[in-house]
């Protein structure tokens, strides 16, 4: 009776076995060996063995673990990191065959740094600035309560600043050129709308020049300096395609030795006759049309010959 009631219970336990694959081997292992130990122990003894053998160790032991799955993560790491790296020198090489490991670190700096090609068909280029260092053409300056002009690298731009009742320009003076074009994307910062951004043209002096100008307003109008009074040839005039104070313009004047072309974003906005004769300096300004001081930057001015 004892031993049925001992087989039932490892009946029991193999079940249990059964129903819960986790304890898989060793419940049922141990169930196979306990059915009738007295039996057992006849047998052994028959044969000139002892009635007991050593048995294994009550619990399972395992091996110790060898981190074999951190080694394994290690190595897709680095696998990741070789494809990426493979990944940007050739993307680099891509950009410039020259381009060495030594470089891979900042080839996307330096293709960043890299100025813009002009957007218009030139065929000579006199000068062209994305205000990227200090080392351009364009200097800063102040003259007090008048006007400063500051180049921001970090912000890539050339700033004016103007007090009121003051027009402030940079100038470029070009020899020996039939045709000339100014272009320059230039913005009035939304806290001074009361300001003017323009485009010299047939600089003699002065007090004897042409002034394109769009305002805060996002007008266009022309002014002609003549022994320094100024007269207005035409009036500020709204454009959808202009942009008001906060919003970049694109400026653009063509000399072409007899007509001054004025264009706001690609949009030919006016054309003024002139004199025949070669190409005067041209530049760029700014005017305080209110009561407080104006801001203007200025993100890129070129000068070329179409």
């Amino acid at each position: 009776m004892a031993a049925s009631n001992a087989t039932q219970s490892n009946a029991t336990q193999s079940n249990a076995t059964q129903n819960n694959v986790t304890q898989r081997n060793v419940t049922q292992s141990a169930g196979a060996y306990q059915t009738d130990a007295e039996v057992q122990a006849s047998k052994r003894t028959s044969i000139g063995l002892s009635a007991h053998r050593p048995t294994a160790p009550d619990t399972v032991q395992r091996p110790p673990y060898a981190g074999v799955r951190l080694s394994a993560w290690w190595l897709v790491f680095c696998l990741v990191i070789l494809i990426v790296a493979v990944g940007l020198l050739v993307t680099a090489r891509a950009l410039d065959p020259t381009t060495t490991w030594d470089e891979l670190a900042v080839i996307v700096g330096r293709v960043a740094d890299q100025p813009p090609a002009a957007s218009y068909p030139a065929s000579v280029v006199h000068f062209h600035d994305t205000f990227k260092t200090e080392q351009g053409a364009l200097r800063s300056f102040a003259v007090p309560g008048q006007a400063a002009a500051t180049v921001l690298p970090d912000e890539g731009v050339y700033r004016l600043d103007t007090w009121p009742g003051y027009l402030a320009w940079s100038r470029f003076t070009i020899d020996d050129a039939a045709r000339l074009v100014i272009d320059a994307h230039a913005t009035i910062e939304a806290g001074t709308p009361d300001a003017a951004v323009g485009l010299i043209g047939r600089f003699a002096d002065n007090a004897n020049f042409y002034l394109f100008l769009i305002d805060g307003q996002g007008r266009f109008s022309v002014v002609r300096y003549q022994a320094g009074i100024p007269t207005e040839i035409r009036a500020p005039t709204a454009l959808a395609a202009l942009n008001p104070a906060g919003a970049s313009n694109q400026l653009t004047l063509e000399d072409d030795g007899t007509t001054l072309h004025f264009l706001g974003n690609g949009a030919r906005l006016v054309d003024i006759p002139v004199a025949a004769m070669a190409a005067h300096p041209v530049g760029v300004g700014t005017l305080a049309t209110g009561g407080q001081s104006v801001v203007v930057t200025f993100d890129e001015i070129g000068v070329y010959e179409p």
